[in-house]
């Protein structure tokens, strides 16, 4: 924050910082995925939470991925009736390069299921799903594991964009990812909001 104002940038976005108190934000989106919601509903490491539902009077912004669900609206709603909500959706770019392939899928991300879900619900045939735990640095022995499990069962690895910048680039060429955009609902509206910030 300290080199962006330094070299005048507008704008510095930053991934979790709403539980940073030092830092001063104008603008806060708290990110929900509509099948998880909020778990048990307890804070970390008895639930998924990292602060209880009623920081929500601090953001500005919620943002679901998922399908329009009016119980969570309205829980949202009674912590902060002036937040603004929206809703999200992934679409695959690149799933016609996967259609009718047998796939060995896996992912090292806070929900590999919604991962292995999202290529079930285009139809693609997962033979193998291997989940690993969020933010997962992946050791040689273990893709060596996958790539020869998958060339023995002749299936193409497929793990999320994110698993596979972060793995070693020797081993890339044996891997493919899935191109994911995220699409919002009234994103015009979405934009609107943040230009009141701007």
């Amino acid at each position: 924050i300290e080199e962006a104002t330094y070299n005048k940038i507008d704008v510095a976005i930053l991934d979790d910082g709403f539980q940073d108190f030092s830092i001063y934000k104008d603008f806060s989106i708290i990110c929900f995925n509509e099948k998880q919601w909020i778990g048990n509903g307890l804070v970390i490491p008895s639930g998924p939470l990292r602060e209880p539902l009623s920081s929500l009077k601090r953001a500005h912004c919620v943002v679901i991925n998922g399908n329009k669900n009016i119980n969570i609206e309205n829980i949202i709603l009674k912590y902060n009736n002036k937040i603004k909500i929206f809703y999200t959706e992934y679409l695959p770019r690149n799933i016609e390069e996967l259609k009718n392939k047998k796939i060995t899928a896996f992912a090292g991300i806070g929900n590999p299921e919604n991962f292995f879900n999202l290529l079930k619900n285009y139809n693609i045939e997962i033979k193998k799903s291997v989940k690993f735990p969020d933010h997962y640095n992946y050791s040689e022995k273990e893709l060596d594991n996958l790539i020869n499990e998958a060339k023995e069962n002749n299936t193409i690895l497929l793990t999320t964009e994110k698993d596979y910048l972060r793995i070693n680039e020797n081993y890339r060429k044996y891997i493919k990812y899935l191109k994911i955009e995220v699409v919002i609902e009234k994103k015009n509206e979405f934009i609107e909001e943040l230009k009141k910030i701007i």
